[in-house]
């Protein structure tokens, strides 16, 4: 079922934190809006290639978001791992999932995530792939040809038969959690985006409605509603049924 999941946003603080255990998933959003001082601390953490990608964006604005969000990722993963940030092990799959070092155990963390403006959510269980997905909501955007490729059938449909000033709305829960679950399974855009369908509905509904290439996949995969701050939209996809879920605002504790 679809949960509307409370975030507040603060300043990050990030401390050691505690694994979370079989069952358990937690979200933390980080703003990425910081000063020039706590940027070039985070940029101290940061390996030789994290830094050539980081450089490579011309728009300073884009490449200070992505040292931002690299550096927190660090430490909040390091938090997790009782681990300098410096010296976590981040690798990425062949469809560029990151993931932590080989040498973990099977049941240690996973994580996954997404920024987009200068928020970071990052969704981190155990012993189970996992996916997020935030979006900045364009309203000028034209959702139409985007959904007309990328969506299926049955989501056009649902789509296009809701009235003008809903549709917005809709086109961005469908592609958050549609991209949410592509990123846990860990092929991206590989697998084809219209193959599954996923609900539109605000809520109260489930998410994850059918899978033509692989139909065991719908009672594998949890979706839920993220809930961020005006402006955006997000989606959480997890490999376990009724996962409990807790909030952390940046690393200061859970709500």
């Amino acid at each position: 079922m679809i949960a509307h999941l409370p975030v507040t946003p603060a300043p990050p603080v990030l401390i050691s934190t505690t694994a979370p255990a079989p069952g358990q998933v937690h979200l933390h959003l980080i703003s990425l809006a910081c000063p020039s001082e706590e940027l070039n601390r985070l940029q101290q953490i940061l390996t030789e290639d994290e830094l050539k990608r980081c450089t490579r964006l011309i728009d300073r604005q884009r490449r200070d978001l992505a040292v931002a969000g690299r550096g927190y990722l660090r430490e909040l993963l390091g938090g997790y791992l009782g681990e300098d940030p410096e010296r976590v092990l981040i690798s990425e799959g062949e469809f560029g999932k990151p993931h932590l070092s080989e040498h973990l155990a099977p049941d240690s963390i996973s994580f996954n995530l997404s920024h987009a403006g200068n928020q970071l959510l990052v969704g981190v269980c155990a012993g189970c792939e996992i996916g997020v997905d935030l979006e900045w909501v364009r309203e000028d955007l034209s959702c139409r040809g985007m959904a007309e490729r990328y969506f299926s059938s049955a989501e056009q449909q649902d789509l296009f038969s809701l009235p003008p000033g809903e549709q917005l709305a809709a086109f961005y829960r469908c592609w958050t959690r549609k991209e949410a679950y592509l990123k846990a399974a860990g092929s991206g855009f590989s697998q084809p985006a219209n193959m599954f369908d996923v609900s539109l509905l605000p809520q109260h509904a489930p998410a994850l409605l059918a899978h033509r290439g692989a139909p065991a996949e719908v009672d594998r995969w949890t979706l839920r509603d993220v809930v961020v701050p005006a402006g955006y939209c997000a989606a959480l996809a997890v490999e376990m049924k009724q996962p409990e879920l807790t909030i952390f605002p940046a690393g200061q504790g859970a709500v």
